[in-house]
């Protein structure tokens, strides 16, 4: 498995590089040693797999569908991060016969004490929801437990992979672990009921695997989840159980200034880890609520919907949005955020413009070069190939220009090639950030006197907040919980 470990490594380096940043969440619930399947949704196809090699530390086995190992680079690169192909109907005509011989490496696996990862909804996940899964995984975990007369140990650990962004570049993904499943558990009933056990286990698994994930069944809950996350701005951020920071460890000069010269080649801070994950946990919290209200009262989340759509409707109608709703109540801050915010726009430009520059090429051709490929698996799988090969051969490229046709020498052309990819970074970065808080740039807003229109976007919004503390404290959120939103709310600006 050494060469496992290897490419895993430098998985986890590339990860660094293409994702803003990939976190674990109760990572201990993950079993070190045992037999044991990680029980994964599947949102990013072959990505997914990525993810978890990189944050599980232990060599994982993936069972894939085997249309998946028809391009032999591929095949070969499955193949050493322990993948097992997975034949269906549609592919070969003995898919039973081979799929029984792949059952049987499985079952060999795990009485080893092997890790096995499977993605049971058998396809990419719908957007914001966990697909119906399919029995197979089930029948493996009770198939290998019978097969040692229920005494192998063997656990069903739900992972869900949460994703800012579907696509690969530029995305930001959050590993939630489940409490493992211990699948002796169903051992009387699959004595009994071979086929009721395997639902049973399958049914469980699904719950879970929801739990770990943002799952909803209807679309229009899907946005009314989004767009309450966006109205609320983050006031149910208490009810995430989120671990308390780490305490800041004192460093000595050299450290402390060598650990900032190598945060500018990451595109996360501390900072922005806990915010993407506090929206995480958030929008798991407010879907669970309008997902039990919708089947309880749908009437009230209806109500609910059109009083958010009002409220999203006047914030686009002003052009003021988060400025007025950082600004409302405190005029000084909101002065000085507004020109600190202008001050950014200005004097990280010409940053952005160098990072912009050298690197729109390579971005380009790895995004352009992926929307060729029909496979939606391998399309999304190719964001990362394309951008090793692309980035990699533009530096060379522009590394060998320099060195040839300017007066930089080896030393200044090193210097200028390692400013390439955290310029890059200052671009996204600026984008994404002139983009979220254009209305405190002063350029765009010098002045506005518009009480009235902020009294009104303050009462649609304390309503919004008081309907959903309403459905959170019957649905289940508890009371003493949902007096706590509500105190933090009103005490919120707008």
């Amino acid at each position: 498995m050494k060469l496992y470990a290897l490419l895993v490594w430098f998985l986890r380096l590339v990860n660094r590089l293409y994702f803003v940043d990939i976190r674990s969440a109760m990572s201990e619930r993950m079993p070190n040693e045992g037999p044991v399947i990680v029980a994964a949704n599947h949102p990013s196809s072959i990505l997914d797999g990525v993810i978890l090699s990189t944050q599980i530390r232990r060599p994982i086995h993936y069972l894939a569908r085997s249309g998946l190992f028809r391009i032999p680079a591929l095949a070969a690169l499955f193949r050493t991060l322990g993948a097992i192909p997975v034949y269906r109907r549609d592919e070969v005509g003995d898919h039973a016969d081979r799929n029984r011989e792949v059952f049987g490496h499985v079952f060999e696996l795990l009485e080893g004490g092997g890790c096995v990862g499977v993605f049971p909804e058998g396809r990419n996940s719908p957007r914001l929801q966990v697909g119906q899964l399919r029995k197979g995984i089930a029948r493996i975990a009770l198939g290998a437990e019978a097969r040692n007369d229920y005494g192998l140990g063997l656990v069903i650990v739900p992972a869900g992979v949460n994703l800012e962004h579907r696509e690969f570049l530029g995305s930001a993904a959050l590993l939630r672990f489940g409490k493992p499943i211990r699948v002796a558990d169903y051992a009387d009933l699959h004595r009994l009921d071979p086929e009721g056990a395997v639902a049973r286990l399958t049914d469980t698994v699904q719950q879970a695997l929801r739990r770990q994930t943002l799952h909803l069944e209807d679309d229009r809950l899907a946005r009314l989840v989004e767009e309450l996350g966006d109205s609320l701005q983050g006031s149910l951020g208490e009810l995430a159980d989120l671990p308390p920071p780490e305490p800041p460890q004192r460093k000595r000069f050299i450290k402390r200034w060598l650990g900032r010269l190598a945060g500018l080649y990451s595109r996360s801070s501390a900072a922005t880890a806990a915010e993407f994950r506090r929206r995480v946990y958030t929008r798991q919290f407010l879907s669970e609520v309008i997902d039990r209200a919708w089947r309880a009262d749908p009437e009230r989340v209806s109500e609910l919907r059109l009083n958010v759509e009002r409220y999203i409707d006047h914030l686009r109608q002003t052009e003021v949005r988060q400025a007025l709703a950082e600004s409302v109540g405190q005029p000084v801050t909101g002065r000085l955020l507004r020109l600190k915010m202008t001050a950014y726009a200005i004097l990280m430009a010409p940053i952005a413009l160098f990072g912009l520059v050298h690197n729109l090429l390579p971005y380009l051709f790895a995004r352009l070069g992926a929307l060729l490929i029909r496979d939606e698996a391998i399309r999304l799988f190719s964001y990362f190939g394309l951008g090793v090969i692309g980035f990699g051969a533009w530096y060379a490229l522009i590394g060998w220009w320099l060195w040839q046709e300017s007066d930089l020498g080896l030393a200044g052309t090193l210097i200028y090639l390692a400013a390439l990819p955290p310029t890059g970074f200052v671009a996204l970065r600026y984008r994404r950030n002139v983009l979220r808080y254009r209305d405190r740039i002063l350029v765009r807003t010098l002045f506005w006197d518009q009480r009235e229109l902020v009294e009104l976007l303050r009462s649609e919004r304390a309503r919004i907040q008081d309907q959903f503390v309403v459905l959170a404290d019957r649905y289940g959120v508890a009371a003493d919980e949902a007096s706590r939103i509500s105190s933090s709310a009103g005490s919120r600006r707008l």
